[in-house]
């Protein structure tokens, strides 16, 4: 039976993943309009694409596996992988919060630009991950669907390194004169002195016009 922690972390951890998924599960209009998308579900080719990472959401895992504890916490990121001529298609990947799969780890956020070094302690700046850009090799896993039909769709391989976080908007920068550009110099107008007059010797003769 189970107590009444077990109960609620459950009911906790269904409520937090609905209000994730609240957005895609929103309902439209009869009357109404929508924006238009592409598929994401393409199917590409194996090999190595570029993707950017456009959604991230903290769950908790509840299932019957073998390797996954249930209660482990794990990241569920959706990577959108650009596969030019053959469309986009988007991946969902999970990033199991376990020390078996720090390999995991280290291989992902190697690859989106942060740079772990492997042997020393990492700390990852889950905040920037959203936006970032990084590039996958992509295998074609095959499956057979709920109605009996063989389907497909892509899963990561490998995480290759080299990626690139978000980048910072870039600050306006004041335009510098070409080399070799010489300031124009600003004369100073000098003040104009005024003409002096020669004053005239005070005469001193007792007697003017005296011959």
């Amino acid at each position: 039976m189970m107590n009444n922690n077990m109960m609620n972390n459950m009911m906790s951890n269904n409520n937090f993943n609905n209000n994730a998924s609240g957005m895609d599960n929103e309902f439209l209009s009869w009357d109404g309009s929508f924006v238009a998308e592409e598929s994401q579900f393409t199917t590409l080719k194996d090999g190595d694409y570029p993707f950017e990472v456009t959604k991230i959401e903290r769950k908790m895992y509840d299932g019957n596996s073998q390797k996954i504890p249930n209660g482990a916490p794990y990241a569920e990121v959706s990577l959108r992988f650009d596969g030019g001529e053959q469309g986009n298609t988007t991946v969902t990947e999970r990033l199991y919060l376990l020390k078996s799969l720090a390999w995991k780890l280290t291989e992902f956020f190697g690859s989106i630009g942060q740079a772990p070094v492997v042997g020393q302690p990492f700390k990852p700046n889950w905040n920037t991950v959203v936006g970032s850009h990084g590039v996958a090799t992509l295998t074609i896993h095959k499956y057979t669907g709920r109605d009996g039909q063989e389907r497909s769709n892509n899963q990561v391989k490998k995480f290759e390194k080299g990626g690139q976080p978000p980048q910072a908007p870039v600050q306006p920068t004041q335009q510098q004169a070409p080399q070799g550009y010489q300031q124009p110099v600003q004369q100073q107008q000098q003040p104009v002195q005024p003409q002096q007059v020669p004053q005239q010797a005070p005469n001193n003769d007792p007697f003017p016009g005296a011959f």
